[in-house]
């Protein structure tokens, strides 16, 4: 398997099983899918590492990053979390209202249309020879909004939605 297949591999399986897991932040989402390719790579032997929160250059860290025996970014990716404003601890959910909402759309120092341009940035500089944006909408907060350029809303499993953004 490829760095990039190990990447879309966990990231499907992710999809495909999402209503079996419960997450309270991003770093849940990064954790679940690290641990997947880190299985997925010990099990067939592959020559390659995974890291979270891995500088990509000046103050620039990338959330989830395969490196291959060179110490090269292979993937690089980016990810967002927005908890489903349902789970409200006013109305007996596990969340705290006052972190509602989690992420930002568009805020200049990191939001969700800053990942998937730097995921382009990533690709494009040569920082990485592949890299992806995952945000995960869990309850459509942020749905009604336009998929940047080069991203496009799915659903996983439940029909949870996600705006998925890749490049190579």
């Amino acid at each position: 398997m490829t760095p990039t297949e190990l990447f879309q591999s966990a990231i499907e399986t992710l999809g495909r099983q999402y209503s079996t897991y419960r997450f309270f932040t991003e770093r849940d989402v990064v954790w679940t899918v690290q641990l997947q390719i880190i299985g997925d790579i010990e099990r067939l032997g592959l020559p390659y590492r995974v890291f979270n929160d891995y500088g990509m250059g000046q103050r620039q860290r990338a959330d989830l990053v395969i490196l291959d025996a060179e110490d090269n970014v292979e993937v690089a990716a980016e990810f967002k979390y927005e908890p489903s404003h349902d789970r409200d601890a006013r109305f007996g959910g596990d969340i705290p209202q006052t972190k509602f909402p989690v992420v930002f759309w568009d805020d200049k120092s990191g939001g969700v249309v800053k990942d998937t341009q730097r995921v382009q940035e990533y690709v494009s500089s040569g920082r990485a020879k592949a890299a992806y944006s995952i945000f995960i909408d869990e309850g459509g907060h942020f749905t009604w909004r336009s998929a940047p350029t080069g991203s496009r809303w799915t659903e996983w499993d439940n029909g949870v939605p996600v705006l998925a953004c890749g490049a190579s």
